[in-house]
């Protein structure tokens, strides 16, 4: 990574500047001019945010189509950046070889509403999910600039980098695009003698940093430090704290702000007593899981929702429902830690009946049964009627409330 310049900032000229909590007297705060960064110049983030979905009309009868291109053709706006200004048009359109495909998106750069001379369309090669039927077409590495206003060396923009992608369920094409950032920002800094990385991450896909986005900071010596920076492990929402080993003591740093083009972040050394473990102890969300008993017979769960209800009917039995896809992290940690539980898996032994459903293939009762995320619990009556369900990740203490 690029080392960047370090300037340390008096706390009490910078709290009217940025708005910052009052600093103590023992406060020194800090301010990284972090570089934008993208796939292939250096280590990338293990993680990016759900896509954002950009809603897709049929271009108008007439519509001057870019060379190579062919119905159909929809068009949306990304509404990303702090103003419409940096607003980016999108054209989606088939091509000869892939006609029911929105295979190619071009994007209107300069925005000025024309698709035919903002350079080349990123190309996808459609390609079909066996499991589901559905056909992707996928679009990596969309570079894009956002217009940050003027500043003091003029206008500010910067570039952000976005994956796409769209979804063909049937034979009509898609109405939805989808996107996520692909691109941080990083830089280096000296804290008490000690190089140090920190990296910020735009978490929700909108092109402006501010305390809804993520930090994160750690020694340059560390193991594997470049890459960790960027990972799961390491990455925090502003509102959690951060920690530098300097020496045999701890550091511990508090976000200030960033300016929302991502070019600077500002942070606080503060006296508080906590290490870094300490902090961190409470994201362990298998913790209170780890000393609990393994069922030694496991719950059987069936696929066949129907067969269920029908069986569960005439032995007076409940059915819980487990919504799940193939891609859901929570989804697999339920299965590890919560449905192998020794108390929970005797409970449903002796009551329920159980069914699995993977929410991208079974639509309708994804629809049916209201499901927006996975995974998705849903408990029903011998008569088929819904008594409570749990939504994301539960513990197991969570769902033998549920289950008694």
């Amino acid at each position: 990574m690029i080392r960047i310049g370090t300037r340390i900032l008096g706390a009490v000229a910078i709290m009217a500047a940025l708005g910052a909590p009052a600093d103590t007297q023992q406060d020194r705060v800090f301010r990284v001019d972090p570089a934008y960064r993208a796939p292939g110049n250096g280590p990338a983030p293990n993680f990016s945010p759900k896509g954002t979905q950009v809603a897709l009309t049929d271009v108008a009868e007439g519509f001057t189509l870019p060379k190579g291109a062919v119905l159909p053709a929809k068009r949306g706006i990304i509404k990303i950046g702090p103003n419409e200004k940096s607003w980016i048009p999108v054209l989606a359109t088939a091509d000869a070889i892939h006609p029911k495909d929105l295979c190619q998106v071009f994007l209107d750069r300069n925005r000025n509403g024309i698709f035919t001379a903002d350079g080349p369309a990123s190309i996808a090669t459609p390609t079909k999910n066996e499991k589901t039927g559905d056909w992707w077409s996928s679009f990596s590495g969309a570079e894009i600039s956002i217009h940050y206003g003027s500043g003091p060396q003029g206008e500010v923009v910067e570039p952000y980098m976005v994956n796409l992608w769209m979804v063909r369920e049937g034979e009509a094409a898609p109405d939805i695009l989808r996107y996520s950032v692909s691109s941080w920002r990083s830089g280096t800094i000296k804290i008490a003698g000690v190089d140090v990385l920190v990296a910020a991450m735009d978490a929700n896909n909108d092109a402006v940093f501010n305390k809804d986005d993520e930090w994160s900071v750690l020694e340059a010596g560390a193991p594997d430090a470049q890459k960790r920076v960027l990972s799961y492990d390491e990455a925090r929402p502003t509102s959690r704290l951060m920690f530098v080993k300097t020496g045999g003591t701890e550091l511990v740093l508090e976000f200030r702000s960033f300016s929302p083009d991502g070019r600077s972040i500002t942070f606080a050394a503060v006296d508080r007593p906590v290490t870094k473990a300490e902090d961190r102890a409470g994201d362990d969300i298998v913790a209170s899981e780890r000393g609990r008993p393994r069922a030694k017979e496991p719950f059987v769960w069936d696929h066949d929702l129907e067969a269920a209800l029908f069986r569960a009917k005439s032995a007076n039995r409940k059915v819980i429902i487990d919504f799940e896809t193939t891609w859901c992290g929570p989804c697999k940690t339920m299965d590890e830690w919560i449905w192998t539980d020794a108390e929970v898996a005797s409970l449903l032994r002796a009551g329920f009946f159980g069914v699995k459903l993977d929410g991208d293939v079974e639509k309708a009762y994804v629809k049916r049964y209201a499901v927006a995320g996975y995974p998705t619990v849903v408990v029903l009556d011998p008569a088929g009627k819904e008594t409570s369900r749990l939504v994301g990740y539960r513990s197991s203490k969570e769902v033998l409330a549920i289950l008694k």
